[in-house]
C-alpha cells in the first residue's frame, strides 16, 4: 500500500502564519509598554528621573592651641541652575528675572570667570606673567577658539607637524584681544547683543559653566551663594516660575579673623582649569568642590575635606526635586588644631604693622636709613622646648575669606595681589627717593628698566614688568617661611658657639676694637656708625656688637681650623646643612619653605659661579670686558627659537665657563673655548658671524679674566669667613630658621623639628593623632660655653644696643640686635634690614623669637617687636601693646 503524500503548505497559508507571529508579538511587546511597565514608561514620557544628588561635606575647623576657631564652615543658601531642553528654551527669560531679585537684595552672582569687562580684560590668579600667558591660552582653547584657526593653518600647510601647528595655533589665540573673545562668546553662547553688557557677562558666566563642565543627571551650576536668608525665602516663593532654578544648603568657608595668620592658613578656592585632571581623578567634583591653595589649608587638604553624602531624588521635567527617595548624610573633615596662640599671633601681627607704620611715617629717624618703603616683615616665636610655632606672621596679609566665596574679590584688589602696577610704583618708588640721581646719563625710565625690567621671557613684551630687588610688598608671599634675608649681628652668638666649641677663642679673649677691621692687602674695613669700643671680651662684644672681635674670631677659626669650621656649627643650630648630604633640609614645618645657607667652600663655589657666570654672558652680549675693551658680541642667553643642537652648545659653553670660575687656572681649556665658540657661530643663526684669530684670542683672555683672575682668586680670601663671621656674605636664612637657632640656644642646645599642627580631631572633637616634639640634633655644645653666649645675649638686653626698649621690661630678657645690609642697596633704594633675636625668660625660657622688618633700618627698632610679643604671651597688659617709639643705640 501506498504511504500518503504529505500535504504542502501554499504561499498563502504561510504568509498567514509569518503575520500572525508578527502581529501577536506586537501585540505582546505593547501589553507589556502600556499595562505591565505603563506607569514607569509614563513617568518618562513626562521627562521625569531619578538621580543622584551629592551634598558637599563641612570641611573640617583649623583651631588655635586653645580651642579658638581660626577657619571653620557655615551652611549657607546657594541658588543653583539645573540645565534641560525643556529649561533652556526660557533661560534668557529667567535668569533676567533671577538677577533683577539677587540685585535688588543686593546678592552678587558668582563669578570666577576671568574675563571681565569695563574695561576688557582677563584676571587669571597667577603672579607669574609666563603662567597667566598659558592660563589665556587653555582658556581660549577650551572655548574652541583654536579650531577656525587650525583649519586655516592646516589649508595652506597640510603637512604641517603636530607641535609646529600647536606653537601656530597658540601665537594667534595670544593676539585675539579679551574684548574680541568676549565677542566670539557672544555668538557661541547666542546671547542677544541687546541686553545691556553687564547683563550679557551674567548670562555668559551660567552658559559658560555649563560649557566648561560635563553634566550629567542632576548638576546643577552655582548662580549665587552665601545668599541672605531673606532672599533665599523670596526665591523658595517663586520657584515654580523660575524653570531650571532651585535652592540648596551648601557649606561655606569663613575666616573670623580676616587676616589673622593668613600665611599660616592660606586660602581655598575653586579648582582651577590646569588642574581639573588631576582632582577629577581624586573624585573632586571641579564644577562645585574647592580646594586648599596655601597653608594650612593645602598642606591638610586631605585631612580637611570630609566625605560627600548624597541624595536619591526624582525630578520633574524642569530638573525640579518632587519627591526625596533617601539620604546618606556627609561625613564632616576633620579638625586640624595648631599650635599657635592666636593673641600672640595677634600681637606679633599688630607689633610689625605698628613699627613698618611708625618707620614710615618718620623714614629718615635713623641715619644712613630711608625706612619710605618699610612695608615687609615677618616674626615667629617658638616654644624653645617643644619646637611648637606659636605665631608666625607675615605682613603685610590678606583676608582668606576673599576666596571662599567667588566673586568677592574685586579687580583692584586683584591687581594689589596677582597684577600690580609695577611701572607705576616703581617710578614713584624711584622719584620718592631721587634714585635717578645715583644714575648720571640716565632717565627715569631707563632706572625704571633697571629696578624693574621688563619681562624678557614674554615675546614683544612691552608692559609687564619684575621685582627683581623684592621692594613690592607680595600678600601672598610667606616672607617668614620664604624669605632668605642676611642675619647681620644676630648670627654673632653662632660665631661665638663656634669660636668656643673649635678652642679658638676663650669667654676671655679680648682685642681693642678700634672701629674697623684690616682684612689684609691695605683692605680697611671702618664702622663709622659703630665707634671704637675699646677693649672687649666676648660678653661685651656681643652686649656692643663689635664687627672687629667677631671678624677676629672668623679669621682665628679659619687659620686653626679650616674654612668650613664656622659651617659645621652653624648647621647643628639648622642655619644650612652640609651641600654634599643627600637629604633635603628642612626646619620640620608641615607647609613648604625655603632653607638657607651659611658661608662654606661648596656653596661658595656654586654661588661664585652663578653670579659670575651671569657677568660674563652680559659681557659677551654687550660685546665688551671687564676692562672696558671691546669684544666680538655673542649671545649666549636661551632663545625660544634655539634647535636642539644650539640648546646644547650654549650648555656646554655655560658649564666650561663655571668649571673655570670652580676650578681656575687648572681647568681652563682656551682650545676648548674656541671649539664650542666656532660651532655655535655656525649654528646658531643668532650668532652667525665670522671671528678673526685674533678676535677668538680677545674672547678667551676676557673669559680667563673674569672667570680665574678676578672670580677663582675671590673663593679662598679670608674676608669670605670674616663677613660671615658678622652675618653678612654668604649668609642668608629664613625668618623660622633663625627663631629656631636662637631657640636652640635657649634651652641648653636641643634643637627640635619645627611643627604648626598641635594635633587632628575628629568632628567630634576627640583627639584621632597628636603631634609629639621631636628632636632634630642635639648640637653637644658644652653647658659652659652656653652659658658664656647667654651672659652676652643678656648684656644686650640690660645694657647693650637693645637696652632702651628693655630697661623697665618686668621679665628678665636675653637678645641680639642686627642690621643687615645689601650689598647694591643704595643704587636699588633699599635700606638695611631691622632684626631682632631674643628669648624669655632669663632663667627658664620658655619662648624664642626673631622679628625683621625689610627696609627697617637699624635692628634695635626690632626689639619693640619682641617685647610686644613677650608682653601678649605673659599676658602682662592685655589692654596695650604699644609699639611706641624709642631711641636706641645703634648696632
Amino acid at each position: 500500500m501506498k504511504l500518503q503524500e504529505k500535504k504542502k503548505i501554499s504561499r498563502f497559508t504561510a504568509l498567514i502564519i509569518v503575520m500572525t507571529v508578527i502581529f501577536s508579538v506586537i501585540a505582546g511587546k505593547l501589553f507589556s509598554l502600556q499595562i505591565v511597565q505603563g506607569a514607569q514608561y509614563k513617568e518618562k514620557a513626562v521627562n521625569r528621573s531619578i538621580r543622584q544628588i551629592a551634598d558637599p561635606a563641612p570641611r573640617g575647623n583649623i583651631l588655635d592651641k586653645n580651642g579658638n576657631i581660626l577657619a571653620r564652615s557655615e551652611q549657607s543658601y546657594t541658588l543653583v541652575y539645573n540645565q534641560t531642553d525643556t529649561n533652556d528654551k526660557k533661560f534668557f527669560t529667567t535668569m533676567d528675572k533671577v538677577f533683577k531679585i539677587l540685585d535688588a537684595n543686593g546678592e552678587s552672582q558668582q563669578d570666577d570667570f576671568e574675563l571681565k569687562i569695563n574695561p576688557f580684560k582677563f584676571e587669571f590668579r597667577s603672579d607669574d606673567p609666563e603662567t597667566r600667558k598659558n592660563l589665556e591660552i587653555k582658556f581660549k582653547r577650551d572655548r574652541g577658539l583654536n579650531e577656525p584657526i587650525e583649519k586655516k593653518i592646516k589649508t595652506k600647510n597640510k603637512d604641517i607637524s603636530d607641535d609646529e601647528l600647536k606653537k601656530q595655533v597658540n601665537d594667534q589665540l595670544l593676539k585675539i584681544s579679551p574684548k574680541k573673545t568676549y565677542e566670539l562668546l557672544l555668538k557661541k553662547y547666542s546671547i542677544n547683543s541687546s541686553y545691556p553688557m553687564e547683563e550679557q557677562r551674567k548670562f555668559m558666566i551660567i552658559k559658560d559653566t555649563i560649557k566648561m563642565h560635563s553634566f550629567s543627571g542632576y548638576d546643577p551650576v552655582v548662580i549665587a551663594s552665601n545668599i541672605k536668608k531673606s532672599t533665599a525665602l523670596k526665591f523658595s516663593q517663586i520657584l515654580n516660575d523660575l524653570p531650571g532654578v532651585d535652592m540648596n544648603i551648601q557649606p561655606i568657608r569663613q575666616y573670623p579673623n580676616k587676616e589673622l595668620a593668613s600665611g599660616i592658613l592660606g586660602y581655598i578656592s575653586k579648582i582651577s582649569s590646569t588642574d581639573t585632571a588631576k582632582y577629577k581623578a581624586k573624585g573632586y567634583d571641579t564644577n562645585s568642590d574647592y580646594i586648599g591653595q596655601a597653608g594650612i589649608e593645602a598642606a591638610f587638604e586631605d585631612v580637611l575635606k570630609g566625605k560627600k553624602g548624597g541624595r536619591t531624588v526624582k525630578l520633574n521635567n524642569n530638573g525640579k526635586i518632587i519627591q526625596e527617595l533617601g539620604t546618606t548624610t556627609p561625613k564632616p573633615g576633620n579638625n586640624v588644631k595648631l599650635t599657635i596662640d592666636k593673641n600672640v599671633q595677634a600681637a606679633a601681627e599688630k607689633a610689625l604693622d605698628d613699627r613698618m607704620k611708625e618707620l614710615q611715617s618718620n623714614p629718615y629717624g635713623q641715619q644712613r636709613s630711608d625706612t619710605t618703603n618699610a612695608t615687609r616683615g615677618a616674626a615667629v616665636v617658638i616654644d624653645v622646648n617643644t619646637g611648637d610655632i606659636i605665631a608666625m606672621a607675615s605682613r603685610p596679609g590678606y583676608d582668606p575669606n576673599l576666596f571662599s566665596v567667588p566673586g568677592r574679590l574685586t579687580s583692584e584688589q586683584y591687581n594689589q595681589y596677582f597684577s600690580p602696577n609695577l611701572e607705576k610704583f616703581g617710578r614713584n618708588y624711584i622719584e620718592k627717593r631721587g634714585i635717578t640721581s645715583l644714575y648720571p646719563g640716565k632717565s627715569e625710565t631707563d632706572v625704571l628698566n633697571i629696578l624693574f625690567p621688563l619681562d624678557k621671557s614674554i615675546k614683544g613684551n612691552t608692559t609687564i614688568r619684575q621685582d627683581v630687588y623684592d621692594i613690592y610688598p607680595k600678600p601672598f608671599y610667606n616672607y617668614a617661611t620664604q624669605s632668605l634675608i642676611p642675619p647681620g649681628s644676630t648670627f654673632k652668638p653662632m660665631t661665638a658657639i663656634a669660636g668656643l666649641e673649635s678652642g679658638a677663642i676663650t669667654p676671655d679673649f679680648s682685642i681693642d676694637d678700634e672701629g674697623m677691621f684690616d682684612k689684609g692687602g691695605g683692605n680697611i674695613t671702618h664702622f663709622y656708625l659703630d665707634g671704637a669700643n675699646g677693649w672687649v671680651n666676648l660678653a661685651r662684644a656681643i652686649e656692643r656688637s663689635s664687627n672687629p672681635y667677631f671678624m677676629t674670631v672668623g679669621k682665628r677659626i679659619r687659620d686653626s681650623f679650616g674654612d668650613d669650621t664656622l659651617a659645621k656649627y652653624a648647621w647643628k643650630f639648622g642655619l644650612g646643612a652640609d651641600p654634599n648630604s643627600k637629604t633635603t633640609p628642612t626646619t620640620g614645618i608641615e607647609i613648604p619653605e625655603k632653607y638657607g645657607q651659611v658661608y662654606n667652600t661648596v656653596s661658595n663655589k656654586n654661588s661664585f659661579a652663578n653670579t659670575y657666570l651671569w657677568k660674563v654672558m652680559k659681557n659677551l652680549k654687550d660685546g665688551i670686558d671687564d676692562k672696558g675693551n671691546k669684544l666680538v658680541s655673542l649671545d649666549l642667553y636661551d632663545n625660544a627659537n634655539d634647535s636642539d643642537k644650539v640648546k646644547q652648545i650654549k650648555k656646554d659653553i655655560k658649564n666650561l665657563i663655571q668649571s673655570s670660575i670652580k676650578n681656575g687656572s687648572k681647568s681652563f681649556d682656551g682650545t676648548k673655548y674656541k671649539e664650542l665658540f666656532s660651532e655655535l657661530v655656525q649654528e646658531d643663526p643668532n650668532n652667525k658671524k665670522e671671528i678673526t684669530n685674533r678676535q677668538m684670542s680677545n674672547l678667551i683672555d676676557a673669559i680667563n679674566y673674569t672667570t680665574v683672575s678676578d672670580a677663582n682668586s675671590q673663593l679662598n680670601v679670608p674676608a669670605n669667613i670674616e663677613d660671615a663671621s658678622i652675618g653678612q656674605g654668604l649668609n642668608q636664612f629664613t625668618p623660622l630658621q633663625m627663631a629656631n637657632y636662637i631657640a636652640t640656644i635657649a634651652n641648653g642646645g636641643t634643637r627640635y623639628k619645627l611643627h604648626l599642627v598641635d594635633s587632628i580631631l575628629d568632628s567630634n572633637g576627640k583627639v584621632i593623632k597628636k603631634i609629639k616634639p621631636e628632636v632634630a640634633e642635639k648640637t653637644g655644645v658644652s653647658a659652659e660655653n652656653i652659658a658664656a653666649v647667654k651672659a652676652g645675649m643678656e648684656a644686650v638686653n640690660e645694657k647693650g644696643t637693645a637696652s632702651g626698649t628693655f630697661a623697665d621690661f618686668p621679665i628678665k630678657t636675653a637678645g641680639k640686635t642686627g642690621t643687615a645690609s645689601l650689598g647694591n642697596q643704595e643704587e636699588i633704594g633699599r635700606t638695611d634690614y631691622a632684626e631682632y633675636v631674643g628669648y624669655a625668660p632669663l632663667d627658664k625660657p620658655q619662648i624664642a623669637v626673631y622679628a625683621v622688618v625689610f627696609d627697617g633700618g637699624q635692628g634695635a627698632g626690632s626689639a619693640q617687636i619682641a617685647k610686644d610679643i613677650y608682653t601678649a604671651y605673659f599676658k602682662l597688659n592685655q589692654n596695650s601693646t604699644s609699639t611706641t617709639s624709642t631711641t636706641q643705640s645703634q648696632n
